[in-house]
């Protein structure tokens, strides 16, 4: 029995599932080195997000991002203008951080039952939503052919990364789990896939590998007093990396956004502020000169756009 249910309206998909974690979620609130962790008893409750995790279409038309404003995380379409928001999904289950197809502009994104993550697809309107693969582990993301899913498996502590073909089949280990690694992300060809890796010491930094787990280099080199490195998105020419940099802790929570180049590992910040603001989870528009990004900057956590050297920031949901 598919596990998709077409609302009448054919603007909706209900998916039964029960989500226990999603690895690589981000919140102000519960924000430990970039991964949502469920919240513990007598922590505080999750901030209001209207509008986080965006990621930019391939036209640069379109937003697609997660907000929980009716109590659940639920995924919408907005335009780059801030117009023509639509809800995409329904339902109480926690889902993934949004991703759009390469190929069909179709929005992606993911929920798990028990052990295995099922990644579904819908059109930006919210018709023909449908499974396209899944894997046993967490936060899949589809390769640019569409052919292969790169995911997280086993906890935090030991996470590795893997990569899959859709249906699960022809595992490859790209980490041995002696250090936690997180959120791998395609390069646009494919051929690469960038992640992040936490040292022993605790700082987080960007790596890059080839697709099959060979040639790890460390990228990022912000200093460590910066805060954690992490949530790569590679520039669409595959030179540069947007990426975030925060402190996250009782007596300080600041992020900022990052841009680093791909071959020299040089940094520089964007949006320098003198607010303890959040600006996270960067996402490229396709022609490389805007940068779509999470911000607390209102007090709640909103979709703001930004130009690649961090001038003329504007806020998009509201």
């Amino acid at each position: 029995m598919s596990r998709e249910k077409c609302v009448k309206s054919g603007q909706t998909i209900g998916l039964p599932c029960r989500l226990f974690c999603v690895l690589n979620r981000i919140s102000a609130a519960t924000m430990v080195v970039g991964a949502w962790l469920p919240i513990a008893h007598g922590q505080p409750a999750r901030p209001m997000i209207h509008g986080g995790l965006p990621s930019v279409s391939a036209d640069g038309s379109r937003i697609a991002f997660i907000s929980n404003r009716g109590g659940a995380d639920d995924v919408y379409v907005i335009a780059a203008d801030g117009t023509g928001e639509i809800q995409l999904t329904h339902t109480a289950e926690q889902k993934s951080p949004p991703a759009w197809t390469a190929i069909g502009q179709q929005v992606l994104f993911s929920v798990s039952v028990k052990e295995t993550s099922h990644l579904y697809s819908v059109d930006p309107e919210g018709k023909n939503p449908r499974e396209i693969g899944s894997v046993t582990g967490r936060s899949p993301a589809l390769s640019p052919d569409g052919k292969r899913i790169v995911y997280s498996v086993d906890p935090y502590p030991v996470a590795r990364l893997m990569v899959a073909e859709l249906d699960g089949t022809h595992l490859l280990q790209l980490t041995d789990g002696s250090s936690p690694v997180w959120l791998g992300r395609w390069s646009p060809d494919g051929k690469q896939i960038a992640f992040t890796w936490r040292e022993k010491s605790g700082a987080s930094d960007v790596w890059v590998m080839n697709a099959d787990g060979t040639e790890r280099r460390q990228i990022s080199h912000i200093p460590a007093a910066e805060g954690h490195v992490e949530w790569p998105a590679w520039s669409p020419d595959g030179r540069r990396f947007a990426v975030q940099v925060g402190r996250y802790s009782k007596q300080e929570n600041t992020a900022h956004i990052w841009i680093v180049d791909a071959a020299a590992g040089t940094a520089r910040k964007l949006a320098v502020q003198d607010q303890p603001y959040l600006d996270e989870t960067p996402s490229w528009f396709p022609d490389g000169k805007r940068i779509a990004f999470q911000s607390n900057r209102t007090g709640r956590v909103e979709i703001w756009i930004m130009n690649a050297d961090g001038s003329a920031p504007r806020q998009v949901t509201k």
